[in-house]
């Protein structure tokens, strides 16, 4: 649609107002005979529309036919506007050479979006784009989308599927990641390994797939404590220990843990005063070129500032490098301050919501929880204990003994 509408201003068209004796008969004959009408609208008396020079050109039959008027009311487009300043040379070549600038930028990558990633970062993916280079300002002819998507899930094995479109001077990429929790721990096939308590606590559920169990449900354990062994011991049919075997022990193990929680909040602090209107400051920004305001002047006093960029776009996709960036300047002075015991209070509820949340979102069930507050001199402290259950498995590696051993099943030797 942009396209459209920017060969229609390239080429020029003209606005026209229709009246007379038969402005709908008038209407149904340019269609008849092809002519392109567009943005048709009533007004009074008659009709609006837009066309071309070339169908302008083409009415006088129909209008004679339709006793109707066509008056000119505006001339839109490029070619007219060179003709309005034909005499000053210098500005019409500066537009040619503005216009073939624009369509020489638009063979570039100007703007990335990156959508449906979590565990990778922005940034992760914007530097993995400058390794391979695809990013900011690259020309489109030598990105292959298909080849970056391969690459993309080749690298980060959290990446399950990836798309990389191009429209315009814009560039899409959209991720899906596997949901792992953050602290998932990928064994080695090639490893043979025990299961250890990550840390203290009674498991309440056990299921073993794999391994030795040396503990169960009921059993208090510790930290580092060996749960399930990947040692597996072969007995004959006398009880005696003729073999090991070794495998990836593997279990499902669930326990219920203590988390001591501590907060110290001081009862003075330091605040921010904003005792000014904030001040802006414009900047233009062409490429890797800075246009700073020469009259402007930083407030002279401590200030807090953001940033708002707008680049320049036409249509949806079109992008350019090209940004005005809006800097504002909030001045303002340290002051002292006192928490009232309310303050305290929503303050430090505040903070333990946000500790339980963390520990939510690493899927620990929360099962029971205490906290108090007390003032101590000039700060308040918070202290409390959680009770939670949670998954306490972790990985070492299996100590093997000086004994050949095949991994796997045992083949029946009796005869």
């Amino acid at each position: 649609m942009f396209f459209i509408s920017f060969l229609k201003y390239l080429r020029g068209y003209l606005v026209i107002y229709l009246s007379g004796y038969a402005p709908e008969r008038f209407l149904n004959m340019c269609g008849k005979r092809d002519i392109l009408i567009w943005n048709l609208k009533s007004v009074e008396n008659g009709y609006q529309f837009c066309m071309s020079v070339d169908a302008y050109k083409s009415l006088h039959p129909i209008l004679r036919k339709t006793k109707t008027r066509a008056k000119i009311i505006k001339k839109v487009g490029i070619p007219f506007y060179l003709f309005r300043y034909r005499k000053r040379k210098v500005f019409v070549i500066g537009m040619i050479l503005f216009f073939c600038l624009l369509i020489y930028v638009s063979g570039f990558v100007w703007n990335i979006e990156i959508i449906g990633n979590s565990y990778l970062s922005d940034d992760t993916v914007i530097h993995f784009l400058e390794e391979e280079g695809a990013d900011f300002g690259t020309s489109i002819s030598k990105i292959n989308c298909a080849e970056l998507e391969e690459k993309l899930r080749s690298t980060y094995p959290e990446v399950i599927w990836a798309s990389v479109k191009i429209y315009g001077t814009k560039m899409t990429i959209e991720l899906q990641e596997s949901l792992l929790a953050d602290e998932f721990y990928q064994l080695d096939s090639d490893e043979i390994s025990d299961i250890i308590a990550a840390k203290d606590g009674v498991i309440t559920d056990m299921i073993t797939r794999h391994g030795t169990p040396l503990v169960s449900v009921g059993s208090n354990v510790k930290k580092g404590e060996v749960l399930v062994s990947g040692e597996l011991i072969i007995y004959n049919d006398y009880g005696e220990n003729i073999d090991y075997l070794y495998e990836t022990a593997d279990a499902d193990i669930i326990a219920q843990v203590q988390y001591e929680y501590s907060d110290k909040i001081s009862k003075k602090y330091q605040d921010k005063d904003y005792f000014e209107e904030e001040k802006m400051n414009y900047v233009l920004q062409i490429g890797d070129i800075f246009i700073h305001n020469p009259f402007w002047k930083a407030p002279e006093s401590l200030y807090d500032c953001s940033e708002e960029n707008v680049q320049l776009c036409f249509g949806e996709n079109y992008y350019f490098p090209i940004y005005l960036r809006k800097i504002t300047y909030y001045p303002y002075k340290i002051v002292e301050k006192e928490y009232t015991e309310e303050e305290v209070t929503k303050l430090a509820e505040n903070h333990y919501v946000k500790y339980l949340k963390k520990l939510e979102e690493k899927g620990i069930q929360i099962i029971q929880k205490n906290v108090m507050i007390k003032k101590v001199g000039y700060s308040y402290l918070v202290t409390g204990s959680i009770t939670a259950r949670e998954s306490i498995v972790s990985y070492q590696p299996t100590v093997t003994r000086n004994t050949d051993y095949t991994e796997g099943n045992i083949e029946n030797e009796s005869d």
